[in-house]
């Protein structure tokens, strides 16, 4: 569960991360990527620590400005539908996916 962000990090489960963040029911771990208009399929499918989940919440700051089409492509080839989002809206969605008991993961942008 994200209890929280913003200052440039999160608390996840009542760790404190600081910096972007890639999460799966079972893993948290720091990442460092590229801006979210450079971001490919092949940065995302390298952090994923176990299985492919079927959805992807990306959460990139603000609200986002372009629909990233070719990343949601991208991985559509993959099998992983893509959400794209605010950082405040991924962490909202996140925490109602994990309370369904859902197979997802989350690429969340750090917001100050």
């Amino acid at each position: 569960i994200i209890h929280g962000y913003g200052d440039g990090g999160f608390r996840i489960s009542g760790n404190r991360f600081s910096g972007a963040v890639f999460i799966t029911p079972r893993h948290t771990k720091l990442w460092s990527p590229a801006t979210p208009e450079k971001l490919t399929a092949s940065a995302i499918l390298d952090v994923v620590p176990e299985e492919t989940p079927p959805l992807l919440l990306l959460g990139v700051g603000d609200a986002p400005l372009s629909p990233l089409q070719t990343l949601a492509d991208d991985l559509k080839q993959q099998g992983i539908a893509l959400e794209l989002m605010s950082t405040a809206a991924a962490c909202r969605t996140w925490n109602v996916l994990i309370s369904e008991g859902r197979n997802a993961a989350a690429a969340l942008y750090a917001v100050a």
